[in-house]
């Protein structure tokens, strides 16, 4: 079924995000997220500081040197209040660090998605005010190669703008408005792109070294080159520290 098939509201709203995935766009909530931790780290304190004080108030040695026999129902109790809250704590500290994992949502899919809505206006705009916190949405998509999807993205505007992508190629939706590509052809176009460029960028030292005698210049070259090649890894991809100096080394 294509996006106007469903009613207007949630239904074609809810069929224009499952139609393709990098839509997937929600908030993360960071405040919230950091309150909620906050209160729950302030009450394990605070039960921690009850603890201490039970510990020192406590006459019997036997309880505190042997669990087995300890009777302080105070004690007791407290450990398993404890040991409830650091669980959900805990489970709350790693859904956390989960979501905040998750990578940032891209511009182009956020205005997209806000051009959609402008253009409809079949959801009310206070339900779809998310989108306007730009710095703490996330993309629920896999995050696929960087410096492959900025080239397929470069080549589907490039391709929108001078009307090639009609008819077949953006079959998601009746109006002439939505593009959602679904076929091989960008894909393709950019890994033939990308090996271009890596293939230009690796061999156009070693022909220009080739043509030119002059050691100080091919040194110059060298360096040039080297620098230019890491410059552009690590603004397509999200390279780390040590993978940029492997790939200099190599």
């Amino acid at each position: 079924m294509r996006i106007d098939d469903f009613k207007p509201g949630y239904p074609r709203f809810t069929a224009l995000l499952s139609s393709y995935e990098p839509y997937f766009i929600f908030r993360r909530f960071d405040r919230l997220r950091a309150r909620i931790i906050l209160r729950k780290q302030d009450k394990l304190s605070i039960l921690e500081q009850r603890l201490n004080e039970v510990d020192q108030k406590e006459t019997s040695l036997l309880f505190l040197g042997k669990s087995r026999c300890d009777n302080n129902p105070d004690r007791l109790g407290l450990l398993s209040e404890i040991e409830n809250c650091l669980g959900d704590y805990d489970q709350f500290i790693e859904r956390t660090s989960r979501t905040l994992s998750y990578g940032r949502a891209q511009p182009r899919d956020r205005e997209s998605l806000l051009n959609w809505l402008s253009g409809t206006g079949s959801i009310a705009r206070d339900e779809t005010a998310y989108l306007a916190h730009s710095h703490e949405l996330v993309s629920l998509a896999p995050t696929g190669d960087t410096a492959l999807s900025q080239l397929e993205t470069w080549i589907e505007d490039k391709l929108i703008n001078y009307g090639f992508l009609q008819g077949r190629f953006h079959a998601a939706s009746n109006d002439r408005h939505v593009f959602i590509y679904s076929g091989s052809f960008i894909k393709q176009s950019a890994k033939a792109l990308l090996l271009f460029l890596i293939t230009l960028l690796l061999m156009m030292p070693i022909i220009v070294c080739n043509i030119i005698s002059t050691l100080s210049v091919r040194i110059v070259i060298v360096m040039a080159s080297t620098i230019t090649y890491l410059l552009i890894l690590s603004t397509l991809t999200k390279s780390k520290t040590m993978e940029l100096i492997l790939a200099g080394a190599t």
